[in-house]
């Protein structure tokens, strides 16, 4: 295994220069620095992580939490926060919480045994209050509306404008009689947000209904078993907006099996702009995933090398400003089924 003595050799640098480098102090020169990473490449080498544990207090590990690491919104946030820390020296460590009766204990014990130096939050953990005495003062850093009623620093998209402009889309499209799906899990931020979403828009627009169907699993064929239940509701439904791609995209292939043209009769809106979406030209609201997961590593890296966070049960509203929260920008695309 290469070490710190051999880069110096390599390269005709002090190993003082080189540890310099490799732990990111400043007063390095560009050239020295580019000639080190060449060696770094050719010979290689990679840092010893317990030994730079032992000299810094940190484990160069941050622990990520996620409900179903197979999903693709979920893989695409893994891979985007995962390329971020990978720049910067980081390994993920990866808990899914949808893998069976889930608690507490079983979460904070990599946090504790296996230790990491900052936590990425993409799951709700209920009840907070099992959580909150654990991690209250260790950096933590939620992502895509997870636990929004907590103060924590946070990455999201605005689920609520999103519905909104996605429900106005199939308006100006001349729907009127337009479903909204949600999940039944009481609790997931995200789909809080948009049931408020679909009953402020159904106040806000005479003429048009938004029926509310409530769905267990975010999968096509879920969405391929909704689609009986949407053509049982009076008046018929004539647009959809599904809050997802999997279970637009089940959808979709229902309503051509039962002859139901797309979007003539029924217009479907996704949700996160999936590969599936692009296959199927799925209408959908494209959010920058992996710009989001690398985003919240960043975030998580400024507090880990600041002031950590103190997780409180605080609302939304009595947020206090110190608190980061960072918003990514979604877009409404437009293609075949609206």
């Amino acid at each position: 295994m290469p070490t710190i003595k051999d880069i110096a050799e390599f390269t005709g640098l002090s190993t003082a220069t080189v540890s310099r480098c490799l732990n990111r102090h400043p007063y390095v020169s560009r050239e020295a620095q580019l000639a080190i990473e060449l060696a770094v490449r050719e010979l290689g080498y990679r840092p010893n992580s317990a030994a730079r544990s032992l000299r810094s207090g940190r484990t160069g590990r941050v622990g990520v939490v996620v409900p179903d690491a197979s999903h693709p919104f979920f893989a695409a946030l893994v891979a985007g926060a995962g390329q971020a820390a990978a720049a910067e020296g980081f390994d993920l460590l990866l808990q899914q919480t949808e893998t069976g009766e889930w608690h507490a204990d079983r979460l904070l014990e990599p946090v504790i045994t296996a230790g990491v130096d900052g936590l990425l939050v993409a799951s709700e953990l209920t009840p907070w209050e099992q959580y909150a005495a654990a991690l209250s003062g260790f950096p933590v850093v939620t992502c895509d509306q997870a636990l929004a009623e907590i103060d924590l620093p946070a990455v999201y998209v605005d689920h609520y404008e999103s519905t909104l402009e996605g429900l106005a889309h199939l308006r100006d499209r001349d729907s009127r009689s337009i479903v909204g799906i949600s999940s039944t899990s009481p609790a997931a931020s995200c789909d809080r947000l948009r049931r408020a979403a679909y009953r402020e828009f159904a106040l806000g627009n005479q003429g048009v209904t938004v029926h509310e169907l409530y769905i267990d699993a975010d999968t096509p064929e879920a969405g391929s078993q909704l689609f009986p239940k949407l053509m049982a509701l009076e008046p018929r439904p004539d647009a959809v907006f599904t809050g997802s791609d999997d279970i637009a995209a089940g959808l979709l292939v229902a309503a051509r099996e039962n002859g139901v043209d797309v979007p003539a009769r029924l217009k479907i809106i996704g949700f996160d702009d999936s590969p599936i979406a692009r296959v199927l030209r799925l209408t959908t609201v494209r959010q920058p995933v992996r710009r989001m997961g690398a985003r919240a590593f960043t975030l998580l890296r400024q507090l880990m090398h600041t002031s950590p966070s103190s997780p409180s049960p605080r609302a939304i509203a009595d947020r206090p400003s110190g608190v980061q929260r960072v918003r990514v920008r979604y877009k409404l695309i437009a293609r075949e089924t609206t």
